[in-house]
């Protein structure tokens, strides 16, 4: 796969990930870092639309 990203976190947010896939939301971290990197470019998109 040529576009791997590797990425550290911290335990915190890696214990938080865990109870978010123990929930049912997210079936894996992939799941959970895919649709914040997802939220965070459509939100910085609409603020360079805007400011433009």
């Amino acid at each position: 796969m040529a576009g791997l990203l590797h990425i550290r976190v911290g335990k915190k947010i890696k214990d938080e990930m865990e109870d978010l896939i123990g929930s049912g939301l997210f079936s894996n971290q992939a799941e959970i870092v895919r649709e914040g990197i997802r939220e965070l470019l459509l939100k910085y998109q609409e603020h360079l639309r805007r400011g433009k």
